[in-house]
């Protein structure tokens, strides 16, 4: 059974999947589902319990279920809004920005929810931008 997401981690992961992102399978605990790590899709929602619904390029629309399923985000460019919004967490001052789980509440309590969800979903990809302000 799935953990009970909050109203928060709700609208990080709606902001996080929006339809038309693309995701990969990272692991999945349904044990009759055909899908393996490393298959891709296209979002279509996320419904009110957190699951993310996905078409998957081999055909299935199996959703990842909030606190059982790992996806990663893999679309290209970071959006304005998710480097403003790291931007504006690191002129705080408040935290070393390699420190992911305070950057993570100080997002969290500024109403970050992009920024929240894309250090969940792709440490590698934000450590890099932190290195050298680029996006892999």
């Amino acid at each position: 059974m799935s953990n009970p997401i909050t109203k928060t981690a709700l609208e990080a992961r709606r902001a996080i999947y929006k339809k038309g992102i693309r995701v990969e399978l990272i692991a999945m605990t349904d044990p009759y589902a055909k899908l393996k790590p490393g298959d891709l899709g296209t979002v279509d929602f996320v419904d009110d319990t957190g699951t993310v619904f996905i078409d998957w390029d081999c055909g299935s629309s199996l959703g990842a279920v909030y606190g059982e399923d790992e996806i990663r985000r893999i679309s290209g460019k970071a959006s304005e809004t998710l480097i403003g919004q790291i931007l504006e967490v690191r002129a705080t001052g408040k935290t070393n920005m390699f420190d992911t789980n305070n950057v993570q509440r100080i997002a969290f309590d500024s109403g970050y929810y992009e920024l929240v969800g894309f250090i969940e979903t792709d440490r590698r990809a934000y450590a890099s931008f932190i290195m050298t302000g680029e996006m892999p």
